[in-house]
């Protein structure tokens, strides 16, 4: 027998509000459910106005404003002491016709569920609740996992599931928990008293359930949205009580901890895994601190800022680190896993392709690896890894990937299969488009959708052929771009069929969403498997969707996060007592930036910090953003040390005299750069960057003997425009100081390990270019590098960094052009290269005679005043 409901909807004023809320309820199949509406004591029309519904709803009138905690439990004491209890709110809009008849068989669906809620939009693309969870740290909730207001595309319409609360604007309430527990808490007014009634069933044993197939409009602070004030007021005093009752509880509810380092907001490709395994794992109850693994390497400018725009990933990364962790992951870089210190240490990442031996020093170096896929952990274990490598599956979010995500299909009745790849040669996309133009005929109404990652490759280039290819089958090929995270899964619901390449990421969100998927492996079965899915693509659709649920529940992240739990468990009863002491970095080696001024040394520089090399506290850099907003990578001490030696000659950096070749080494400059490298060695690999050192390398030369020069070049014309635009210098000054710099750092590399890097051509292919640095440092004796991943590469090398240049191009001497040619084919660094042009040793020689004149001067005035 159906159990009978009792709506209750609470209204205080806002009339407009209560009658469009009545109407549409009044319109939705009720199953003879009795509706009740609490008049809260409004002032306006509303009494007069609810008389005219008198036939269809009950009215209890109150005296007074009793708040929404009180107006709730009258109305909840007025109704049938045997029936469920449904709260609505007064700005709902029901749209739904079948909104009651799901909350209902959702309630009594089993025994243990208690309350049912749904899911709520501001009818205007949002989705404003999908289930509440309220932190312990401060008290503050969220009503969906991320704490923002997302597009609704259909997340968290996939299916049930329980959760910690709901918000009582719409709220299936079954009868047992009104006898086991009461009515709301009076302790509260409004706000939080959900929240609470929620954890005070869940005491009771009863669960709290989103019934993901209801979908409700709720025009939310109906009552109090005109009074913000009032409104903060009242949520603060709702936490206040909250906390008061729940916080130990809340504390309680953690079973583990867990030191997390990884990223959660750049690189993209591990904050994709990182911040839904930080949210499964802190609702599985692991207490999770978190640190960036990256925060040694990123630049300030690519860095975590602290807001990853996300309530319960900035809650958590709030929570102080331990002083002594006992557990640690590090999921990212293996390079980087050496940064993290716990008792026990554990490395997981995607071994997509056979590890270096810089990667299983890595692996070797920490307690346990976590692979995701059996083959990855073979591939481990047959390189060399020796400790521990335990498969530990990635995951899906099954909210966000489910076959319900509402996608627009393709308009031409295509049927569409989907490629998601990197161009590199682990996907190697190109053998999947070559099987597809081999399957199918531009004639017959088959599409690919190759969604490629475009980086180190002209994707235009790369796929002309196909393009002009007049028979070929039809593809369309899109460079990847940035997805916000809860709108990602439409990309794989907008096509029909997955066509997977080597990556399980693609293959797995695609199954979850309910997707055919082919595999691209043997050539001759590719070709079959994909026209047999088209032909028969009903019961390809069925297999899938059959699949789907399988998908979502046993690689949700829900349960990856159980299993990572139980393993932290096991961990945890097997470890000692006594902390570990903190593993020290293993480096060696260094190198030093010279180049002219404006010619990409802070560029090149970050790049080097990008690789793992130590330049020093980032605090101590130079900055001044309005002239390069990403910063310089000069030391500081290091700066003021080089000003002042060529202050003590009477040059400086834009009049470079030269110096005396039997003159005595600077011996403030060498006391600072010798505390500096002192310093720096100790944390190797590292690198120093100084343009001015270009003229003071005679006096620090010595002391770096083993180090390499990294000397960076720009064209002069390019560096010319950018220093009369800062300096205000005159062209052929400008010119004249970018031959002085060039040559002299090519001298100073003349007897050492050097490399020439091009800005112009490492903007034009970043990841090529930063390839060639790395290797050369390697060849030069660094060792502690890492590779960067080529998102890094990109985002910190961007043509946006080249300042202006002038609008008409200088003249160049012959011998700046030769100059050039030699640096940028690499020819300065196997033949002589040519011999200062005069007019430019004129130039600077006049220059610096004026220079010394003018000091003379200011010099005479300042003892004519004393």
């Amino acid at each position: 027998m159906t159990r009978r409901a009792s709506i209750v909807m609470l209204a205080w004023n806002a009339w407009a509000l209560t009658r469009r809320a009545l109407d549409t309820l009044l319109a939705t199949d009720l199953d003879a459910a009795d509706v009740l509406v609490v008049d809260n004591g409004s002032t306006d029309e509303t009494p007069a106005e609810l008389a005219a519904y008198a036939d269809r709803v009950r009215v209890l009138r109150l005296p007074e404003n009793a708040g929404f905690v009180r107006g709730n439990n009258a109305g909840i004491a007025a109704v049938d002491p045997a029936s469920d209890v449904v709260l609505v709110n007064n700005d709902l809009e029901f749209t739904q016709r079948d909104w009651l008849a799901r909350l209902r068989r959702c309630a009594h669906g089993g025994d243990a569920v208690g309350i049912v809620g749904c899911r709520l939009v501001d009818g205007e693309g949002s989705l404003l609740h999908a289930g509440t969870r309220v932190y312990a740290d401060d008290g503050a909730g969220v009503q969906i996992a991320s704490g923002r207001v997302e597009r609704d595309v259909g997340q968290y319409a996939g299916g049930d599931r329980v959760v910690q609360g709901v918000v009582f604007a719409a709220a299936y309430i079954r009868r047992e928990v009104i006898s086991a527990i009461g009515a709301l808490h009076e302790d509260y007014h409004t706000y939080a008293e959900d929240s609470d009634y929620c954890l005070r069933a869940h005491a009771a044993g009863f669960f709290t359930v989103l019934c993901g197939g209801v979908t409700l409009v709720h025009r939310q602070h109906g009552s109090t949205g005109a009074d913000r004030a009032w409104r903060e007021q009242l949520l603060g005093a709702g936490r206040t009580v909250f906390l008061r009752h729940w916080r130990a509880t809340l504390e309680a509810g953690y079973t583990q901890r867990l030191v997390l380092a990884s990223a959660w907001d750049f690189p993209h490709d591990v904050a994709e895994v990182a911040r839904p395994l930080a949210r499964a794992l802190d609702e599985a109850g692991v207490d999770v601190r978190y640190r960036s693994l990256y925060r040694r390497v990123l630049p300030h400018a690519l860095a975590e800022t602290g807001d990853s725009r996300d309530h319960t990933l900035n809650t958590l990364r709030a929570r102080p680190m331990p002083a002594a962790p006992r557990i640690g992951l590090a999921l990212g870089d293996p390079q980087l896993w050496r940064e993290l210190h716990a008792d026990h240490r554990i490395g997981w990442t995607a071994f997509d392709r056979a590890p270096d031996a810089a990667t299983v020093d890595a692996c070797n170096a920490i307690d346990e690896v976590w692979a995701p896929t059996a083959a990855q952990r073979d591939r481990l274990v047959a390189a060399g890894v020796a400790v521990p490598v335990l498969v530990m599956p990635w995951g899906v979010d099954p909210d966000y990937c489910h076959p319900q995500i509402v996608a627009p299909k393709n308009p031409h009745g295509e049927f569409v299969y989907l490629l998601v790849a990197s161009w590199d040669d682990v996907d190697r996309p190109w053998l999947a488009l070559r099987a597809f133009t081999r399957a199918f005929t531009h004639d017959e109404p088959v599409r690919l959708v190759a969604w490629i990652d475009p980086l180190g490759v002209d994707l235009a280039a790369a796929t002309r052929a196909l393009a002009l290819d007049p028979h070929g089958a039809r593809i369309s090929v899109l460079p990847q771009r940035r997805v916000p995270e809860e709108e990602r899964a439409l990309i794989y619901r907008g096509a029909d069929a997955l066509f997977a390449t080597a990556r399980e990421g693609p293959a797995l969100h695609a199954a979850a969403a309910g997707l055919p998927v082919v595999a691209a492996d043997d050539a001759a079965l590719t070709i079959d498997r994909l026209r047999e899915t088209w032909r028969d693509r009903h019961a390809a659709r069925r297999t899938a969707l059959a699949a789907s649920a399988r998908v979502r529940r046993e690689r949700g992240w829900a349960a990856v996060a159980e299993r990572v739990r139980e393993r932290l468990a096991d961990i945890e009863r097997a470890l000692p007592m006594t902390p570990r002491a903190p593993v020290p970095r293993r480096g060696a080696g260094g190198a030093i930036v010279l180049g002219m001024h404006r010619s990409g040394t802070s560029c090149v520089a970050g790049l080097l910090h990008l690789m793992g090399c130590y330049g020093g506290d980032e605090a101590g850099f130079l900055s001044n953003p309005d002239e390069n907003a990403r910063g310089f990578f000069e030391r500081g001490d290091l700066h003021a040390a080089c000003v002042e030696a060529l202050a003590a000659r009477g040059a400086d950096w834009s009049i470079p005299l030269d110096r005396d070749a039997n003159a005595e080494p600077d011996r403030r400059l060498r006391g600072t750069f010798d505390t500096i490298r002192a310093e720096l060695e100790s944390r190797a690999p590292w690198f120093v960057k100084e343009p001015r050192l270009c003229l003071l390398w005679p006096d620090i030369g010595p002391l770096v003997a083993d180090a390499a020069i990294v000397h960076v070049v720009r064209a002069p014309g390019a560096v010319a425009a950018s220093v009369a635009a800062r300096d205000g210098l005159t062209a052929p000054h400008a010119l004249a100081l970018w031959e002085h710099y060039n040559l002299a750092a090519l001298a100073a590399g003349a007897s050492r390990p050097r490399t020439i890097v091009d800005y112009h051509a490492l903007l034009a292919d970043p990841v090529a270019t930063a390839r060639r640095l790395y290797d050369a440092l390697r060849d030069a004796g660094l060792r502690g590098l890492r590779w960067p991943s080529a998102p890094e590469i990109v985002a910190w090398v961007s043509p946006r960094l080249a300042h202006r240049r002038l609008a008409r191009t200088p003249p160049l001497l012959a011998e700046h052009a030769r100059l050039w040619a030699a640096l940028a084919d690499g020819g300065a660094l196997r033949e002589p290269v040519p011999a200062p042009a005069p007019d430019s040793v004129a130039l600077l020689a006049r220059l610096a005679v004026e220079h010394a004149e003018m000091l003379r001067r200011q010099h005479r005035g300042k003892v004519k005043k004393s």
